[in-house]
């Protein structure tokens, strides 16, 4: 299973938008590795998991072909992880020749309402016919294409049931993170109870070196849900573990990150990284 890091920043992007802070010009200035966009992955070349504002400028410089896309899994509906605008474009007088010709979003009740009841019936009924919204209720393996998609309870956004997900395929499993803090203990219980194993989780490290398990999590909390794992046998010596969804506002440029992170026996992302599964 191929996962591609297209977007690795928090909501802000680093640089973030409009900053000035000595971080944001360090990275402008550096590039490369330091210049991270909104979050947003990729599974093989037809699930997005996300679909941020810049989930165009994710296919320009990683040549993807975004017709391709089946499906995409929401975790939650804040902006910078659902801005749905760019469907439009599914229109019949902006796109052609679909390899896809339907995409499905999938995610909790608030993304099937927010499609279902105000998006999908602002489209012309042409472009609206081959666009869908699925709600999956969490705790429940679903079957999508080659995919078997779980939903797991985060602890991020109060106002709805935001999700992590348990993804497999071809007996591989990865463990995506993202956006929470410490999540509830009924996700660490159907991880243990299942006797789920996986080979791959990514975690987010929002705010790095200061401690936060209140929706958003740093490095030191990261190593802390590692060893939960480890402990429960979800995360074993096989299992890749990848920090992921950094703000400015945590003060170290990747080389620096890197360094820190590899004390405790993890990865650092960056727009472009590809893990193979």
């Amino acid at each position: 299973m191929k996962f591609t890091y297209l977007g690795t920043a928090a909501a802000e992007g680093w640089p973030a938008v409009f900053c000035n802070c000595d971080f944001c010009n360090k990275a402008r200035k550096a590039g490369g590795k330091d210049i991270r966009t909104r979050s947003q992955a990729m599974l093989g070349d037809d699930v997005l998991i996300d679909f941020p504002g810049d989930t165009y400028h994710h296919a320009v410089a990683n040549s993807l072909n975004l017709s391709a896309v089946k499906y995409v899994f929401i975790t939650h509906t804040h902006s910078d992880h659902f801005l749905p605008d760019d469907l439009e474009f599914r229109g019949s007088c902006f796109g052609h020749n679909f390899i896809s010709p339907t995409i499905e979003f999938v995610g909790n009740e608030m993304l099937y309402q927010i499609m279902n009841n105000k998006f999908l019936p602002s489209l012309e009924s042409s472009t609206r016919g081959n666009i869908s919204a699925t709600y999956i209720p969490p705790f429940t393996p679903t079957i999508f294409g080659d995919y078997t998609l779980t939903a797991l309870k985060a602890q991020h956004k109060p106002d709805e049931t935001a999700y992590v997900y348990l993804i497999e395929k071809n007996g591989k499993t990865l463990l995506y993170l993202h956006d929470t803090g410490l999540m509830p203990e009924e996700t660490f219980a159907y991880l243990r109870d299942n006797k789920i194993k996986v080979d791959f989780v990514s975690y987010d490290c929002t705010h790095v070196l200061t401690r936060n398990k209140n929706g958003h999590l740093g490095l030191l909390d990261c190593v802390d849900i590692r060893n939960m794992l480890a402990a429960d046998g979800v995360v074993h010596d096989g299992t890749v573990n990848v920090i992921n969804h950094f703000s400015h506002n945590c003060g170290m440029l990747y080389d620096d990150l890197t360094a820190e992170a590899e004390k405790y026996g993890l990865l650092v992302s960056y727009d472009g990284m590809v893990i193979n599964i």
